[in-house]
């Protein structure tokens, strides 16, 4: 049996579940969240795209130019893994808590929709299913454990 609950949040504002948890006697030390402002690291900017200085000094322009290639700011798109690159520090992170990795591109999807990811390092078996109450008390969306 794994031992990270994980859950989708509509925002970053995990208040009510800190506060389940508390109660509940569970430490928040154990609680990590993804939200969309990671995925804006590395190359990744909000749209999605990076800007690329394609500026090649080719000569005199006498049929040296190829299109998309010496044409200035070329975009190339950077979601997820969905474009010709994969953000690996968010990929990474949520490998982190065991989430197999055919599963992982519908996270970084919900992170890019504007959710967050919400996971909760268990310690022992049998916090698990205390732990997916709470989440899904606090109102946290697809409940799993890996």
């Amino acid at each position: 049996m794994g031992l990270t609950v994980t859950g989708i949040s509509q925002t970053t504002d995990i208040k009510g579940l800190e506060k389940e948890l508390s109660a509940a006697g569970f430490t928040l030390d154990a609680v990590q969240i993804v939200s969309p402002g990671d995925s804006d690291q590395n190359l990744v900017d909000v749209a999605g795209s990076v800007k690329l200085d394609t500026h090649l000094n080719l000569g005199d322009g006498q049929g040296t130019g190829v299109p998309g290639i010496t044409s200035s700011g070329a975009q190339l798109g950077v979601r997820g893994g969905s474009g010709f690159f994969r953000n690996e520090e968010l990929w990474d992170r949520l490998g982190d808590f065991e989430i197999p990795d055919d599963e992982v591109d519908n996270y970084i999807e919900a992170i890019e929709a504007g959710r967050s990811v919400v996971a909760y390092f268990a310690g022992k078996s049998e916090n698990v299913p205390r732990l997916e109450e709470l989440f899904r008390a606090s109102g946290l969306a697809k409940v799993k454990t890996f």
